[in-house]
């Protein structure tokens, strides 16, 4: 393999989680409007809890953006497609 051929793996290893996150946070944000509220967090993880809803949303606004969505999957209190 060459240099170009491993860093770009490399990239492309560090960059698809990221991916995912964002099409996860894509697929639940149904207006679109950056935030993920109640509903649509109900709609999208039906099984979820409005505890972890809570959770998830560190600032207490009513929302979870996406920085919140990342935290939260990555410390486990929601899942991520990742697995």
């Amino acid at each position: 393999m060459t240099k170009t051929t491993l860093a770009t793996g490399f990239a492309l290893t560090l960059a698809l989680p990221g991916l995912a996150l964002a099409a996860d946070f894509a697929a639940m944000d149904a207006n679109g409007d950056g935030y993920i509220t109640m509903s649509e967090f109900q709609q999208a993880m039906p099984d979820a809890s409005t505890d972890a809803f809570m959770k998830a949303d560190a600032d207490a606004d009513g929302a979870i953006s996406e920085e919140e969505l990342a935290a939260a999957q990555e410390e486990g209190t929601l899942p991520s497609s990742e697995g």
